[in-house]
């Protein structure tokens, strides 16, 4: 099953830049943020809402005509990531800014890549991105507030729910073919891991938060999400298991998986906290 939005959103592609220096990429901003422009620089913006989605655009926006597909797209990842993370839909109004481009985005945010402020829901987005990611960023904190220990999880839960179509798993079984692979005990401590900045550490992130959530569920996740303790003791405690052989049981799931044209990256259709 493809994931939900994939054919309605395909203007959507992948962001790309180089490195943030006002905040470190992929984190979701606070509304301490300084924008390069002032508030009265959306005073003639224009208003697009569709149920609890509200697209806030500029008059010569050159994507006007995919509005609605937008908002629904948005509307059925809300659904779709709520239910991968075991919460209720936000009954609050999401007001994304739809700024034309990566140079208006960019130049009035002062951010080089689209983000959230959860606080205020609201997501600022631009092309070249999916939606994906900045709507994980504003849906984590209402999941599990702070920053996990273990980086990789985080960026692995935004990628996993990217809505890019891409499979992980299959990104996953290249590294280990070809000794490109990380291992969970080096991916743990890896602070270069960015969903925005790389593929490979994020691949291999998004494949096994898949795996954690098919098999042991959104709990299982949760604690090692929330751990205090070392990678290794965490691991036992929630798995009941050493490190490599929570590493072979992945990696056995991603044999299977890679085989997938397109892989449902969410809880939906699955089996849930099976073993």
């Amino acid at each position: 099953m493809r994931i939900l939005v994939a054919a309605s959103l395909g203007l959507l592609v992948l962001s790309c830049g180089g490195k943030d220096d006002e905040k470190p990429a992929g984190e979701a901003v606070t509304e301490e943020l300084e924008f390069a422009v002032g508030d009265d620089f959306f005073d003639d913006w224009k208003t697009y809402t569709y149920r609890n989605i509200r697209i806030v655009f500029p008059e010569n926006h050159p994507q006007t005509g995919f509005l609605e597909d937008m908002a629904r797209g948005y509307v059925g990842a809300i659904e779709r990531d709520c239910q991968f993370l075991g919460i209720e839909i936000p009954a609050e109004t999401l007001t994304v800014y739809f700024y034309t481009g990566y140079g208006q985005g960019m130049s009035s945010t002062n951010q080089e890549y689209p983000f959230a402020i959860p606080e205020k829901a609201v997501i600022h987005f631009w092309l070249p991105s999916f939606l994906g990611p900045t709507l994980m960023q504003y849906l984590l904190p209402k999941w599990q507030a702070g920053e996990p220990q273990f980086r990789f999880l985080k960026h692995g839960m935004i990628a996993l729910l990217d809505y890019s179509g891409q499979n992980y798993h299959k990104r996953t079984q290249g590294f280990a073919a070809d000794t490109g692979f990380i291992p969970l005990v080096d991916l743990a401590v890896d602070t270069n891991v960015n969903f925005n900045e790389e593929r490979h550490q994020t691949a291999e992130a998004a494949s096994f938060v898949d795996f954690v959530v098919y098999y042991y569920g959104i709990d299982a996740l949760k604690g090692l999400y929330t751990a205090e303790d070392s990678f290794e003791a965490a691991v036992d405690r929630v798995f009941r298991l050493p490190v490599e052989e929570l590493e072979d049981l992945w990696l056995g799931f991603v044999d299977m998986a890679a085989e997938m044209d397109t892989v449902d990256m969410s809880k939906a259709n699955r089996p849930q906290g099976g073993q």
